[in-house]
């Protein structure tokens, strides 16, 4: 559950429904995601899908945890 809610901050937060573009910036904060909720970020680059896993800090600041591509 804290995962959907955390996406859905994300989502709102950019203006966006659809997956990101890119990786998410290094100064994005979610100010209604619950901290240590994870935010899942999938999109292609350079021909491959790249899966990215976030972690949400206690200042509400994104750290990467994972982040793996796989030709598609």
């Amino acid at each position: 559950m804290k995962t959907i809610i955390a996406t859905a901050a994300v989502l709102a937060a950019l203006g966006t429904s659809a997956a990101f573009a890119g990786p998410i910036s290094q100064s994005a904060t979610l100010s209604l995601a619950p901290v240590g909720s994870t935010v899942f970020n999938e999109y292609f680059a350079e021909g491959k899908q790249v899966h990215e896993v976030y972690r949400v800090n206690a200042d509400r600041s994104l750290s990467l945890v994972t982040r793996t591509a796989n030709d598609h």
